[in-house]
């Protein structure tokens, strides 16, 4: 056919199609590529109550892709971000130190609810593994390594993975999710002896003595600022191996999502629990009254998870109050 008679009848079928009230499909813009680099290696965090400085794994990320001297581990893993739509290359450097039970700790790269692409999971000590996925469904998602059967999620490779809408100030594609302050809390814990030897410690004789929001406990923990009528996104992520019920006294948290995905009849709760594994979305809303207590309105753990150190009286280093705990204030 010639090309100004293709040309006429294209605009032909384009003009009956408006004239109908239908419209017609292009191609999208091209999704945003986003590339990550991660490293999983050894490194310590000071927790309050703990006499000595405590062992971990943790993701960092690495200012120059693949370098591991460039990145420093952190409890969690940093906040990886991104945006409905993109294109993500997640890789990971394997930079534990190598096991001393005869099991080398290899990195198996996680990311419930995430669609990755066919390809390889595991990375060996000193090898590399790159998961790719397009981000298609928004929400809060947990990233962690469930390598060596959940000891290398219990020594601290875990982390927040947010998926956001196209549209800036939501949590999902629906105004009801519109907010005005965002707060990732990943709520875990420690044993101090588990995290001393990883490879040899009986998990039945696991006993946490430190209750972590954001990889610290009270007074360490970062409070949530915002002032009365600002709606507050609360992404709560649990990477530990208890439920955790979250408490936020004052004010109640309206539930909008589990797992990433919205809810279809949301609910107000004084107290939620967020399964081991999980993550939940919440919003609340800062009333204009004073606050139930001078720092604020305390967020806690409602299981009473709010000590720092030995939980035993005799220990000469008795806990002491902290935990999970922390507060919404201006």
């Amino acid at each position: 056919m010639p090309a100004p008679l293709r040309t006429r009848i294209t605009a032909l079928v384009a003009l009956v199609l408006a004239l109908a009230g239908l419209t017609v499909a292009v191609p999208a813009a091209s999704a945003a590529p986003v590339a990550v680099s991660l490293c999983a290696e050894a490194g310590s965090v000071t927790l309050p109550g703990e006499p000595a400085a405590v062992p971990i794994w943790g993701f960092g990320v690495a200012t120059t892709p693949g370098d591991c001297s460039t990145a420093t581990p952190s409890l969690p893993g940093p906040v990886l971000s991104v945006t409905e739509g993109d294109t993500v290359s997640i890789s990971v450097v394997n930079a534990l130190p190598p096991g001393t039970s005869g099991v080398p700790h290899t990195i198996s790269f996680e990311a419930p609810g995430i669609a990755f692409d066919p390809g390889p999971t595991d990375a060996p000590v000193g090898g590399t593994v790159t998961r790719t996925f397009t981000a298609g469904a928004p929400g809060t998602y947990v990233y962690e390594s469930g390598g060596d059967a959940g000891r290398q999620e219990a020594m601290g490779l875990y982390g927040a993975l947010v998926v956001r809408p196209t549209t800036a100030g939501q949590a999902y594609d629906t105004a009801a999710s519109a907010y005005d302050v965002e707060a990732v809390l990943v709520l875990s814990a420690v044993d101090p002896a588990f995290n001393a030897a990883p490879d040899t410690f009986d998990l039945h004789a696991y006993r946490a003595t430190s209750w972590l929001i954001g990889g610290k406990p009270y007074p360490q923990t970062a409070p949530v600022i915002a002032t009365a009528g600002q709606r507050v996104l609360l992404r709560y992520v649990n990477a530990g191996f208890d439920n955790s019920t979250m408490l936020l006294l004052g004010m109640h948290q309206q539930v909008l999502a589990r797992d990433a995905r919205l809810l279809a009849h949301p609910f107000d709760a004084a107290a939620e629990t967020i399964p081991a594994g999980a993550t939940e979305d919440t919003i609340a809303t800062v009333p204009a009254g004073a606050p139930p207590s001078p720092n604020g309105f305390p967020l806690y753990n409602r299981q009473l998870h709010v000590t720092n150190g030995p939980q035993n009286a005799t220990d000469p280093s008795p806990a002491t109050g902290g935990g999970a705990l922390t507060f919404i204030h201006p």
